[in-house]
């Protein structure tokens, strides 16, 4: 019996707010994985219910699975039946026939009576052209899939190099503000605050990217087990009866998700005031946070300081 797409393994039930696991075929219940797990933590090594496949829950929990969707499905509930052989409903007789110029399977009734002025061929003459052309599409999603990866690696990286830098400046603030404590402390705290909003922006803008980037990966995953399942459950005339929507939905996913460029995150640097000067007309004792231009200049942000001094 085949099992319907949209049914949660664990409650039989039909999916509410469906999660992925990062095996990529099998959605579950939000509350369903809740439940399955209440005594784990974020980080602890939890198994697919389904396939057993080991991963370890995300930093914010369950929360952060992504969620499952069910745009560009190349799977259809007829999918559960690879492998079977396939008949004419019309003529009860063995699908054997292609016909080029209406993209579908017939028997040799079926051939005579409509597609007899078409371009045709046996099934067993043309699977492997059709053969070939899944498995190159599945190469060239494959590929992008990598780049995706690839970008969403050194996504990461710029995030924690933004995060650092705002971190050191920081602990700088901090601790020149200790020597003049009872001068600054208002400046401190308005420092403080701009870094908070920094590092608050800068980890939405990195959320909003990695999420774009993710929800990529993981439509073009499904496309790629579904191509899998196809290539090596499906009869020949499976393949060929799914090898034109097989090169659309391909299309679509790569035209959808272009291979994006790299990431540069935002730079900091912390940029001191004389104090000596300053000290004489009561200016700001502590300094002000500024944005490192990948050309060399430094821009101030949030604030113009010419016109504090």
């Amino acid at each position: 019996m085949a099992t319907r797409t949209k049914e949660c393994p664990i409650c039989l039930e039909d999916l509410e707010d469906p999660r992925l696991l990062p095996c990529i075929i099998h959605p579950f219940c939000f509350e369903c994985l809740e439940k399955n797990w209440r005594d784990k933590l974020p980080g602890d090594d939890v198994r697919c219910p389904v396939c057993q496949s080991e991963f370890q829950i995300p930093k914010n929990g369950i929360a952060g699975l992504p969620i499952r969707t069910y745009a560009r499905e190349l799977t259809s509930p007829e999918m559960s039946e690879l492998g079977r052989e396939h008949k004419c409903e019309k003529h009860h007789e063995r699908v054997k026939i292609y016909c080029f110029e209406c993209y579908v399977n017939v028997c040799a009734m079926c051939c005579l009576e409509t597609h007899k002025t078409h371009k045709y061929e046996q099934i067993e003459t043309v699977v492997e052209q059709f053969s070939r052309s899944i498995d190159d599409e599945i190469k060239k999603v494959t590929s992008r899939i990598e780049c995706f990866r690839g970008v969403a690696a050194q996504l990461e990286a710029e995030s924690n190099k933004t995060l650092d830098s705002i971190k050191a400046i920081e602990l700088e603030v901090k601790k020149r503000s200790k020597d003049i404590k009872q001068l600054v402390d208002r400046q401190e705290s308005d420092l403080l605050h701009e870094l908070q909003s920094l590092k608050s922006a800068a980890e939405t803008e990195v959320k909003s990217y990695r999420d774009r980037l993710q929800f990529a990966v993981t439509e073009m995953e499904r496309f790629r087990t579904g191509s899998l399942e196809l290539r090596s459950k499906g009869s020949p005339s499976d393949i060929t009866q799914a090898a034109n929507k097989v090169h659309g939905t391909a299309n679509e996913l790569l035209q959808t998700w272009v291979i994006p460029g790299e990431y540069h995150a935002h730079s900091y640097m912390f940029a001191p005031v004389n104090i000596d000067e300053l000290l004489r007309d009561d200016q700001n004792l502590i300094g002000h946070v500024v944005e490192v231009r990948d050309s060399g200049n430094i821009k101030r942000c949030y604030q113009d300081v010419s016109a504090t001094d």
